[in-house]
């Protein structure tokens, strides 16, 4: 019996120990680790001609989240611009509460802001708007992200020419804020052709028109957590959406699993990633 007692308390012992190291790793090593996330998509509607055009994809920086510090936002900074992109996309969710919607944030924006300045792509820098942004203040969030050269891109079509085409970035707002998609703007495209949506919700999906060559999201942050055999778990948006690339009623997403942490300070096989995005028409 005696022995029996022994190795219930060893295991049990034994148990709590993996927790406290798999706790221990998932605060402090992995949310400290940055990996370049590189991918080449086969994408519809799109022209051969701009074969090879590359994306650089941040989302949700949580600026003052778990290790989300000015240091790893200039970090940001100069890894996105080292890809050499020829757009880069910024997916919303910049800020972090401190406690609940509508609280005080973890790092004033205009710091997020002053310390993201500097981003270089051939042909600009847009961003979208989150739903953690729109909670605290969507006015103040898009006035400094503008302030250091991001155009934010909220339900509106900006036009780009790459060699002799036209490439049309659609900009979504948050599918939180009201279950749509407002589409007048993408309907002022006459030649549906070269268009990619860009948006913080991938849940978005559900509810757009076919047409564009792709989506471009976050928000999932790839669940935090990614367990052995069990995998992800949805907790935010469509389990179809969580990470990487899908497909849904002919429509092609990517996800970013994003930078920062919110609710809980942790990810678990789930680093912080800069999405490095290749786009070829479909053969």
């Amino acid at each position: 019996m005696r022995k029996l007692i022994t190795r219930i308390l060893a295991t049990l012992l034994l148990l709590l120990l993996a927790s406290a190291l798999l706790l221990g790793y998932s605060y402090f090593v992995e949310p400290n680790r940055l990996v370049i996330r590189e991918v080449s998509l086969a994408v519809p509607n799109f022209s051969e001609s701009l074969n090879g055009l590359k994306i650089v994809a941040i989302s949700d920086i949580h600026g003052g989240s778990n290790n989300v510090t000015e240091e790893r936002l200039r970090e940001l900074v100069t890894k996105a611009n080292e890809q050499k992109p020829d757009i880069i996309v910024l997916l919303g969710d910049y800020v972090s509460q401190i406690d609940g919607i509508h609280s005080d944030l973890k790092m004033p924006v205009e710091t997020i802001a002053n310390n993201l300045r500097g981003f270089e792509a051939k042909y600009g820098v847009y961003g979208v708007i989150g739903n953690h942004d729109w909670w605290y203040d969507e006015k103040s969030v898009r006035a400094e992200f503008e302030r250091i050269g991001v155009k934010i891109l909220e339900n509106h079509v900006h036009e780009l020419t790459i060699g002799n085409e036209s490439v049309w970035l659609w900009g979504i707002e948050d599918y939180w804020k009201r279950r749509q998609v407002p589409v007048s703007a993408l309907e002022t495209i006459t030649k549906k052709q070269n268009i990619i949506a860009v948006t913080h919700n991938p849940d978005s999906m559900l509810k757009a028109p076919v047409g564009f060559a792709i989506m471009i999201a976050g928000h999932s942050h790839g669940g935090q957590a990614n367990f052995p055999f069990y995998g992800r778990h949805p907790f935010v948006n469509d389990p179809r959406f969580m990470a990487g690339e899908a497909v849904a009623d002919g429509k092609h997403v990517f996800v970013t699993a994003g930078i920062g942490t919110s609710v809980l300070p942790l990810r678990f096989r789930v680093p912080p990633e800069i999405s490095v995005i290749t786009l070829n028409a479909v053969k």
